[in-house]
């Protein structure tokens, strides 16, 4: 009798959440919008803005009929064929013939947790008994998707959709599951650091998951887990945040934006009152879902030392570490060896505005330089890629030493896109900044004469940029124009290329750099530190097929020597000190282990 009366109770309830629930102007507007592109089913139609979908109108309180229209078309692009190895997952794109990124069950799982346990009682009773069969062929689907822990965010999601899955379906034995996996992320975190660091778009994904255990889970022990995930995180923001530009500062895992070093992070930060000007958004049942304050002593400390040296590991083997020298004026930041097409290896901020383009370098096939033609990856996502070339760099504070090198011709040549048109090397940089020679000279737009180092100056700070060797070929190879290019202001950015080679077979090109930054407010500390930079001392050999740069002055060497045949770091020298028990230091003190020691038994 009881049982039934709550059962009563529960429907009348959820009648009532129904029945008041009503969009806004502006979330009826934008809720049309977006049905309106389920309506028409094209071939771009996507299952993450399906489940989007439901999520914000369930909650926000459209009609039930729309819902049920989008729980259907997310379901014809479920994989529902017997014996399929992606049985549950889903056509990321209606128009695909069969699953391609297998991430896309894990996306629609997460805000389908973030509905059903968050907000319960929103989908009347003929959606949520089309809802939850789904619901459970996708919990099939996204415990079959093999993913690596340093494949961070998609790791951290299948974990904590697992333990989510199993609390909404009544499986014990899924959350446990999910359980395992976090604790094997933990144990991996202790040996190799975070491998998709810094990231200005996967570390806020990457956040999204630990919320979530935060909030929905029932069970202490997943909160607790969240916490700790929560906590190596916003240290890690904290660590290498650039306050003088209110953007993450260093080199970037992961980053799509190639001006600015901004992404999907962004969302947490304005949540945590970092990005002050941040607009509300219309539909805001995701973001809020994830919307969680960290607490301020796990960050004000941090940012608050200043100059302050991070240095974090990525991976254990040569050069999978990242170093950031942050100070109030600039921050100059490189990763010490090549990791993905998409990551940002080398960048330096001037104190700015954060829609002000960042200093960076890349090693560009598509003459893309400022990351803004998309063409689409293995996926069928439209991306702006990049090289990921043979790299070595040495850091300590505010100089770096970076070698980079492709052989284009070489068989299972790493290229993101099918086809090439050339090879370059480019420096981008703010277009508003004064570029000139040592002798304080303007810099002409045009070739810059292969004796003379480029000093960028903006806000009372000057980069020093020598390009020490610059190559079509690595052997006997004959050295490469520079040149200083204005592209019109478009981008806000100018830059300094190199062409090693053009069309679909550009062939091999090699280029070391060193670069240091400094505050110079006025033409005597300008004069001073152009006369030490330029004084720096060079050599580059090369044998057969291993190249080594080398400069240094009366205080400090720094070197990195490479096996281009093979693509392999031979050596690095002159980055400052970084002890294999560490994960994530600044200025010396270790901030990870303190906090995965507790998570692990």
């Amino acid at each position: 009798m009881f049982r039934a009366r709550l059962a009563t109770l529960a429907c009348f309830l959820s009648v009532v959440i129904l029945a008041c629930a009503e969009p806004t102007p502006d979330q009826a507007k934008s809720l049309h919008a977006m049905f309106v592109r389920i309506e028409k089913a094209d071939d771009r139609l996507g299952a993450r803005e399906l489940m989007k979908y439901i999520l914000e109108a369930a909650v926000a309180g459209d009609r039930q009929e729309n819902i049920g229209r989008a729980i259907r078309t997310l379901r014809e692009q479920q994989e529902l064929r017997a014996g399929n190895p992606t049985f549950g997952n889903f056509r990321w794109y209606r128009g695909q013939p069969e699953v391609k990124d297998r991430n896309a069950v894990q996306f629609v799982c997460q805000n389908a947790m973030a509905l059903s346990l968050g907000h319960p009682g929103r989908l009347n009773a003929d959606n949520e008994a089309a809802f939850r069969p789904m619901m459970r062929d996708a919990a099939l689907g996204a415990q079959e998707q093999k993913v690596l822990p340093s494949y961070t965010n998609i790791f951290l999601m299948k974990a904590s959709n697992l333990v989510l899955l199993g609390q909404y379906l009544n499986q014990p034995e899924l959350s446990d599951r999910g359980r395992a996996n976090l604790r094997e992320w933990f144990a991996y975190t202790k040996q190799n650091g975070v491998t998709e660091y810094n990231s200005t778009t996967y570390t806020g994904v990457d956040m999204d998951c630990a919320i979530q255990l935060v909030r929905l889970s029932k069970e202490p022990r997943d909160q607790e887990l969240g916490r700790a995930i929560l906590q190596i995180l916003w240290t890690e923001v904290a660590a290498n945040w650039f306050e003088s530009a209110q953007r993450l500062g260093g080199s970037h895992s992961r980053d799509y934006n190639y001006l600015l070093g901004i992404g999907s992070l962004d969302a947490q930060l304005a949540s945590n009152g970092w990005l002050p000007s941040a607009k509300p958004e219309v539909l805001a049942a995701e973001s809020t879902s994830r919307d969680w304050k960290a607490p301020k002593e796990w960050t004000d400390a941090v940012r608050a030392t200043l100059p302050r040296a991070v240095i974090q590991r990525w991976g254990q083997g040569l050069g999978q570490t990242a170093t950031n020298w942050v100070t109030k004026d600039y921050c100059i930041g490189t990763c010490g060896a090549s990791k993905a097409y998409d990551d940002k290896i080398f960048a330096m901020q001037f104190t700015d505005d954060r829609r002000t383009p960042m200093v960076y370098y890349v090693m560009d096939g598509r003459n893309d330089p400022y990351g803004v033609s998309k063409e689409p990856d293995s996926n069928g996502h439209s991306k702006t890629l990049h090289l990921r070339p043979t790299l070595g760099s040495v850091q300590n504070k505010d100089r770096v030493l970076l070698m980079a090198a492709d052989d284009t011709e070489r068989p299972k040549h790493l290229r993101p896109v099918p086809e090439l048109r050339g090879l370059w090397s480019h420096w981008v940089f703010p277009s508003d900044a004064t570029v000139c020679f040592a002798d304080g000279s303007i810099a002409p737009t045009g070739p810059i004469p292969p004796e003379k180092i480029v000093l960028i100056r903006k806000n009372g700070v000057v980069l020093g940029l020598r390009i020490l060797e610059a190559r079509k070929a690595w052997v006997n190879g004959t050295r490469l124009e520079v040149n200083l290019i204005r592209d019109g202001d478009a981008h806000k950015a100018a830059r300094i290329t190199v062409e090693h080679g053009m069309g679909a077979h550009p062939g091999q090109g090699l280029v070391a750099f060193v670069a240091e930054t400094a505050t110079a407010t006025d033409d005597t500390s300008f004069a001073i530190f152009a006369r030490k930079f330029s004084e720096l001392t060079r050599r580059f050999t090369y044998n057969a097929n291993t190249a080594e740069i080398q400069v240094g002055d009366s205080d400090h060497s720094m070197m990195i020597g490479l096996d281009l045949a093979n693509g392999k770091i031979l050596k690095l020298d002159g980055s400052a000190p970084f002890p294999a028990e560490k994960i994530l230091s600044i200025n010396g003190t270790d901030l990870w282990q303190p906090i995965i020691e507790k998570m692990l038994p």
